[in-house]
């Protein structure tokens, strides 16, 4: 889902406004900016060139959707995330697509099967010539599938909202070649139950999916076995 698209409109952004908040957006998912970083309007409007009333509400929209957070006497901030943070985002992405697995079942057919099958395949493609940060955006697209096919508009910006901060964490799982190919065999297994129509084997995998994810995670920060 295009975000600038499908909701900015209703918010009242201008243009101006979508693009310094893509912009801003774009640079602390790619970790631009180090995490504790205050961010100070009158440097933002230097290194984008734009006047501040601009900066100003793509901060503020940055916050509502999770990326950035308002410390009291401190400002607009780049949260610190902890274990235990990254966790619970994993465990409501789990929640959310378990129910949309449930619920949307019925919606699949051939062609919805030929689109995942398509997400698949670029992701393995990606994955095999090395271009993991593009790899990423296509395992999102495959969680994304999953929830769009309830055609619920909340849960899409829900989901949405918890995406943001996941490619805060997905950052640090670019260069790990073998984590990629672990997870991309995980959606695979995910993908032959939903073409099977087995809702039962397609929670499961996306279980078995998610607790390798958080099982990581734990094994970065807490055993120090990948770097973060």
């Amino acid at each position: 889902m295009n975000m600038t698209e499908t909701n900015y409109s209703s918010l009242g952004m201008t243009t101006k406004e979508v693009m310094v908040y893509e912009r801003i957006k774009k640079d602390i998912l790619n970790n631009e900016f180090e995490p504790g970083t205050i961010l100070v309007e009158r440097k933002l409007t230097e290194k984008y060139q734009v006047s501040r009333s601009p900066v100003r509400y793509a901060l503020r929209q940055l916050v509502k959707d999770g990326l950035l957070t308002g410390e009291p006497g401190k400002g607009i901030m780049v949260p610190v995330y902890t274990l235990e943070d990254i966790l619970e985002v994993y465990d409501l992405l789990e929640v959310l697509q378990i129910y949309a697995l449930q619920v949307s079942m019925k919606n699949y057919n051939m062609i919805a099967d030929a689109q995942l099958e398509q997400i698949l395949e670029q992701t393995r493609k990606n994955t095999v010539e090395g271009h993991l940060s593009e790899r990423m955006k296509w395992d999102i697209a495959f969680h994304n599938f999953i929830i769009h096919s309830v055609n619920n508009k909340r849960l899409d910006v829900i989901f949405e909202m918890l995406v943001n901060q996941k490619q805060r964490f997905d950052v640090t799982s670019f260069d790990d070649l073998e984590h990629g190919k672990k997870t991309n065999e995980q959606h695979q297994k995910i993908f032959e139950a939903i073409k099977s129509r087995d809702v039962e084997a397609s929670i499961a995998a996306l279980k078995e999916h998610e607790q390798y994810i958080k099982q990581y995670y734990i094994d970065k920060l807490v055993i120090g076995r990948y770097n973060l």
